[in-house]
């Protein structure tokens, strides 16, 4: 039996999704910006999909945009603002962002010689939107903040930040990949001016991304060519997945008080078995309900997760020991946890299909494994 607790890294596809996308590609396969009657439909189901998630975002179907993952809706949106930040120079975001946004800002800096001030969390992984705020000045064109964080699932003040920004003539992007079907999320009560998404976090497929560009937001081509997306992003787009996307994001906005509702009880309950096995909890009470980040000094968090996955168990790691993983320990670096706390870290994520046998699963082999392995 395969107990798969790896769901911030990607999740299953609803089956009926799946082959919806499959029929989309072999029987309605026209490009949707051909002029034939193939080509036609194809644009009304892209721009139904449009539609749809506008819908669920209460947003203006003119500020959604489809690319091929969040990582480029987040690319797209940095290199965008580059240009039209005037003589400031100066990018305020958290030392815990996805690397996607750290690795983007990174480039940039090199490039345009613009200064990234990275603000740190509490130990409990959240961002103190008072010490962001602080570091906002005249100097300031962009600031860019996670609303979940992917390694912890902590709930970062992305509301309270964007509100405290309405005035200050500041743009705002929201990295939402960990939001949508966790915690209540739209544009317009974040207050920012961008928002990105990635499918397969919530039931989608991988390759599609959605980018929200609020109306009048300065924005520039980075992908030129057919003129696709409004002339913002060329490529001809990919109807099958972002059909089933939209779909996957209403029914996860649909379920989301009930699929919260079941994921708490076993989040608590995979708590309790944790701290009975002498592991450690690393995530915060302000968290979304399927994430809990443990560790269990003086077991190495690769060993442990290769352990579980020999019986058919699969876990994240944060560990920086490997480069297969998305070397999330930094997030707990920056938290300030000791080393052995950090180093020997488990992100277990779980979704609408996990189930309590297997969370039963889980926690055997965990007790087998930390009493084999532990030093």
């Amino acid at each position: 039996m395969i107990c798969y607790f790896d769901n911030n890294a990607t999740t299953a596809m609803d089956k009926d999704l799946a082959e919806q996308m499959l029929s989309l590609c072999t029987e309605e396969y026209g490009n949707p910006n051909s002029i034939h009657s193939m080509g036609i439909k194809a644009n009304k189901m892209l721009e139904e999909a449009r539609l749809r998630v506008a819908r669920i975002l209460m947003a203006d179907p003119r500020e959604i945009f489809f690319t091929s993952s969040a990582t480029e809706s987040i690319n797209w949106v940095l290199r965008s603002c580059i240009s039209f930040r005037g003589k400031r120079k100066k990018v305020v975001t958290s030392a815990i962002e996805h690397k996607a946004v750290l690795n983007t800002l990174k480039d940039l800096k090199n490039t345009h010689e613009i200064d990234v001030v990275e603000i740190k969390p509490g130990r409990d992984g959240i961002i103190d939107s008072g010490k962001m705020l602080e570091m906002v000045d005249e100097e300031t064109f962009l600031v860019s903040l996670m609303a979940v964080n992917n390694v912890t699932g902590s709930i970062q003040p992305f509301e309270e930040v964007g509100k405290a920004l309405r005035s200050r003539g500041v743009l705002y992007h929201v990295d939402a990949v960990q939001a949508i079907g966790k915690c209540p999320f739209t544009p317009a009560e974040a207050f920012c001016d961008f928002a990105s998404f990635s499918a397969h976090k919530f039931h989608g497929p991988k390759g599609v991304g959605i980018t929200y560009v609020k109306r009048g937001a300065p924005i520039r081509a980075v992908v030129t060519g057919g003129g696709q997306e409004k002339a913002l992003r060329s490529g001809t787009q990919n109807v099958p997945g972002i059909v089933v996307s939209s779909i996957a994001m209403e029914r996860a906005v649909d379920s989301m008080e009930a699929i919260t509702a079941k994921l708490k009880g076993l989040k608590e309950r995979l708590k309790l078995e944790v701290e009975r096995i002498g592991g450690v909890v690393n995530t915060a009470e302000r968290s979304v309900a399927n994430t809990l980040n443990v560790s269990f000094p003086g077991v190495k968090s690769e060993v442990l997760a290769n352990a579980l996955s020999t019986d058919g168990v699969y876990v994240g790691i944060s560990s920086a020991c490997s480069s297969r993983n998305d070397s999330g320990q930094y997030v707990l670096d920056n938290m300030g946890l000791e080393a052995a706390i950090a180093s020997s870290s488990l992100r277990i994520s779980m979704s609408k299909f996990t189930t309590v046998e297997e969370l039963e699963i889980l926690v055997e082999r965990l007790k087998k494994s930390v009493s084999l392995l532990k030093f």
